[in-house]
């Protein structure tokens, strides 16, 4: 699959990540492009299945796709994102591409996040991670606490905004703990029922994307080489204005111009 093919593939599938990407050089933006690809197959995998069996083989093959590729004799998959990342593992470690199918195993096996801490670990294995390995490919540089609070800020809020469907898939963007002492349990939130209670059992989660937006933010203008890795982030803070009052409802979408229009300010400055 040519860079063109993907970026046709990520502006219907990941169209943020994509048009930050669009700012780097050639070379590095077909690279980006690759992980991001990479990134939709296994995450969308258990919007795809209803059995989460298959969804398990599913990571399984993706998994051993990956493992084949920094195999002793490299083996590339008949795939087309395998042969798009196949050129990148002298680049990237094993082990957190390994790992970011990994954190993908409780989506499709549904298991509720227990607590707070463990949907911020699901968060930093998952949106931190990709900003990391996209740094690499770029060859831009951040401090690791402003690698987290780009992470964070971009997963949560995104996690948000997808409420509806992570709670009918028992994996609502809520701590377990708290929402069962609210009197709320997951499969009242798979039915679409206790708007109320969803709404009190998020507050603790967007509290902590809006700090981590705001920690992202004063951190200082982002590097040239950064941009294209992690630019996307900017677009946090208005996505979270346009959180519905209701978790169930659906957000309004932000216009593609005004995107576009913010990342090419941030190109220009860095912030």
């Amino acid at each position: 699959m040519s860079a063109e093919d993907l970026s046709e593939l990520l502006q219907r599938a990941d169209p943020d990540r994509r048009l930050a990407a669009l700012f780097a050089p050639a070379e590095a933006r077909a690279r980006l492009l690759a992980l991001y690809a990479f990134n939709h197959e296994i995450a969308r995998i258990a919007d795809a299945t209803s059995e989460s069996l298959i969804g398990e083989m599913k990571l399984t093959w993706w998994h051993d796709a990956v493992s084949d590729l920094y195999g002793a004799t490299p083996k590339v998959r008949r795939h087309d994102v395998t042969e798009a990342l196949a050129p990148l593992t002298g680049l990237l470690p094993q082990a957190e591409l390994l790992d970011l199918i990994d954190a993908r195993f409780d989506d499709v096996t549904a298991a509720p996040h227990a607590d707070l801490d463990a949907l911020l670990d699901y968060v930093d294995r998952t949106s931190a991670r990709l900003i990391r390995l996209g740094l690499t490919l770029t060859g831009g540089e951040l401090p690791e606490p402003q690698i987290r609070d780009a992470g964070r800020a971009w997963g949560l809020t995104g996690l948000l905004r997808a409420f509806a469907w992570r709670a009918r898939i028992g994996r609502a963007p809520v701590a377990g703990d708290y929402l069962t002492e609210l009197g709320g349990t997951p499969a009242m939130l798979a039915q679409g029922l206790g708007s109320d209670k969803a709404k009190a059992a998020i507050q603790p989660v967007r509290a902590i994307a809006e700090d981590a937006a705001r920690g992202f933010r004063v951190a200082g203008p982002l590097p040239v080489e950064a941009v294209p890795a992690v630019g996307y982030v900017v677009l946090t803070q208005a996505y979270l204005k346009r959180l519905p009052d209701n978790p169930f409802e659906v957000p309004a979408e932000r216009s593609l111009l005004a995107r576009q229009a913010r990342l090419s300010w941030l190109s220009l400055t860095g912030r």
